[in-house]
């Protein structure tokens, strides 16, 4: 495929992407997860200049749109994955420390856009985030408020929603910066299996994926701190924690996935058991705590046979 077509079909796959997820709204979490991909394959296929193009268009297209607001987002959220991911690949860098590289880079960047608009708007940043959080709450509530249901219910509906909403307030740079990275990952991914692959995905096996032993302790200091009555250690602990406990997630999965392939598992059951991890309740905790204990026992250690 030639170079120029190859730049405006990933921005047409984006620009698309874009419009399904504004009309999806709340629901277009798992469309977002999607979205550097296309451009990022540009990138790794025909260069990193061609990617950046990319970007560059789509967010112009997102303006004659949507506006400054939307493009703006696109370009916080998405510009790294797209075009910064693929160009540490292409140096060599291994698939984590590229993903990690590009998720501070990305949080970096929000968080210095976010303050910059918050001065000029004469009001802090914890300001307009909650004010964006509020925004969001009361637009949940007059979805509920038309949906007709039973006061019981809805009274239950609106305590969770109060409930999650106080848990974004406290934990909304955690939950970003783990976005950025689940972002990061699933593009990653997504380079790793797709078709006509001229270019290789550097680092080891996701199966052999394993972070650092001393990143536990800071996990273990994080879960402590939460006991001390201080709301701010309490509010650092928590995204501390947020960010933490889904990286031991990840690893837990790398177990899992270890000895689905020690074991050969077909592809259809595989596919099924990631499901219920992903789903099923306690599953996910159980996979955390096999990420996190995994320092001590080292799960996928060859065992010898003592019969």
């Amino acid at each position: 495929m030639p170079r120029t077509v190859a730049i405006l079909l990933g921005c047409v796959v984006t620009g698309g992407l874009l419009l399904v997820a504004s009309a999806l709204g709340p629901a277009s979490a798992l469309m977002s997860i999607l979205m550097a991909f296309p451009l990022a394959y540009v990138g790794m296929r025909y260069g990193v200049m061609s990617a950046a193009i990319g970007v560059l268009l789509t967010a112009v297209l997102q303006f004659s749109v949507a506006g400054s607001s939307s493009s703006g987002f696109y370009l916080v959220q998405f510009s790294m994955p797209s075009v910064v991911l693929p160009w540490l690949l292409k140096r060599g860098i291994g698939w984590w420390y590229s993903a990690l590289l590009c998720t501070v880079l990305t949080a970096v960047l929000a968080a210095g856009l976010l303050v910059w608009y918050a001065g000029e708007q004469q009001t802090t940043a914890t300001l307009l985030v909650n004010q964006y959080i509020d925004h969001e709450v009361a637009a949940a509530r007059s979805v509920y408020q038309q949906a007709e249901l039973p006061k019981d219910q809805l009274d239950s509906l609106y305590l969770v929603l109060d409930s999650t909403a106080d848990f974004f307030r406290r934990a909304f740079w955690g939950l970003a910066i783990t976005a950025f990275m689940v972002l990061s990952l699933i593009t990653v991914g997504l380079l790793k299996v797709a078709p006509e692959r001229s270019y290789t995905v550097p680092g080891g096996l996701f199966q052999h994926f394993k972070l650092s032993e001393y990143l536990v302790w800071a996990l273990i200091a994080a879960g402590f701190s939460l006991l001390i009555d201080q709301p701010l250690i309490q509010q650092v602990a928590l995204n501390c924690l947020t960010v933490l406990l889904p990286l031991y997630f990840l690893q837990g999965v790398a177990i899992v996935t270890f000895f689905f392939k020690k074991k050969a598992f077909s592809t259809v059951s595989r596919v099924f058991a990631y499901l219920l991890i992903f789903v099923i309740n306690p599953l996910p905790l159980l996979v955390t705590a096999m990420g996190v204990f995994d320092m001590w026992f080292d799960f996928r250690k060859p065992r010898v046979k003592t019969t």
